[in-house]
């Protein structure tokens, strides 16, 4: 064997053995990982929920000047922190001459005890005093949300929205019930 040859095998041992040793060694070597920290997933927000209604939502109920039937709705909220606010209406939608708001928007406020919140909110409508539209029919609505109503004047030219919310982060929630009453105010 020349020296030229004995050479070239040792460089080929020493380089299999400097691969098998690197392989081991990579094979055995261990990371540290960092935790990722992440903000926890922001809880869901649910609508609120009509739990009951008397007269039964989608009814058409009969009336007359002296006798009007009370609009009753019964609301809760899964979101335990969600205020409520509920607004009813008469001849909405559109908006037009004939619509009005038919009591002071109610605000419920959230439960404190820890327990869902259920209130009853009704709205008697009347010929005088809400000055009801001299029509013989009237859709009467309840609106109920998990955000305020947005009481802003729209733009030049449009009909304003009575259900829209101010709602910044676009998260919140209504829920809403109509009836027709037939009722022709004098």
């Amino acid at each position: 064997m020349t020296v030229t040859t004995r050479k070239v095998r040792v460089a080929r041992m020493l380089l299999r053995s400097a691969v098998i040793c690197s392989v081991s060694v990579m094979s055995a070597c261990v990371l540290p990982i960092a935790p990722e920290f992440q903000d926890p997933p922001a809880a869901a927000n649910f609508s609120p929920v009509i739990t009951d209604a008397v007269p039964l939502i989608g009814m058409i109920v009969d009336g007359t000047p002296a006798r009007v039937p009370t609009f009753t709705v019964s609301v809760t909220d899964p979101n335990l922190g969600d205020d409520l606010h509920v607004r009813f209406l008469a001849d909405f939608p559109p908006a037009t001459a004939n619509t009005r708001t038919l009591v002071k928007d109610t605000l419920i406020a959230h439960s404190t005890n820890g327990k869902p919140l259920l209130q009853d909110v009704s709205a008697t409508p009347s010929c005088t005093t809400d000055n009801l539209a001299k029509i013989p029919q009237h859709q009467i609505m309840a609106i109920v949300a998990d955000r305020p109503f947005d009481n802003s004047q729209p733009p030049a030219g449009m009909a304003p929205d009575l259900t829209k919310l101010i709602d910044p982060d676009r998260q919140g929630k209504k829920v809403i019930a109509t009836w027709t009453l037939n009722l022709e105010c004098p």
